[in-house]
């Protein structure tokens, strides 16, 4: 178990949820993560029926584990999606940069669908990162699920949408080098 792994099961760095154990067989044991995030953005009408929202989600991290969820750091992702108004339906894409408290980061992108408000489900894909996490890789069901919307019309036409909620890493499955 390298100093990383244990820095995670005692809760220090955000990209701890990035570096959990790997078994005897280089097979990552999954875990789970979650942010209480907030999302700022701008929705724009694409088409008729069809806006587009473009957003930035950003919170603290936290593992789960047997005794709770431990604080790991904190993440920012980058969010853009097409909401279909007549279906109801979202589709979204984006990516994450998640940041350890030592400065070592791990990043990838993440693609989802759902509903309009209430959130989507869809793959994230861990392409890489710096310090300790160099040559990281990894994949998760990732889940957003907002609680709170704060609508701003502007003068523009456009709406300014912050959101508050959860943004969820289910069954991560991390290798390193």
């Amino acid at each position: 178990m390298n100093s990383f792994l244990r820095a995670i099961l005692l809760g220090l760095g955000a990209a701890g949820a990035l570096s959990c154990a790997v078994s005897a067989q280089d097979e990552p044991a999954p875990f789970n993560a979650f942010s209480v995030s907030t999302a700022n953005g701008t929705i724009v009408r694409a088409a008729e029926n069809q806006l587009l929202v473009v957003a930035t989600l950003t919170g603290p991290l936290f593992v789960e584990t047997d005794d709770g969820p431990v604080p790991t750091g904190r993440v920012v992702c980058a969010a853009s999606a097409r909401i279909d108004q007549a279906a109801r339906k979202q589709v979204g894409n984006g990516a994450c940069t998640f940041t350890d408290v030592d400065g070592a980061t791990a990043w990838g992108e993440w693609t989802c669908e759902g509903y309009e408000l209430l959130g989507c489900r869809g793959m994230f894909k861990l392409a890489g990162g710096t310090g300790r996490l160099t040559g990281a890789t990894g994949e998760a069901t990732v889940i957003w699920r907002p609680s709170a919307h704060e609508f701003k019309k502007q003068l523009d036409g456009s709406v300014l949408d912050n959101v508050s909620g959860v943004l969820i890493w289910r069954n991560f499955k991390l290798r390193t080098k």
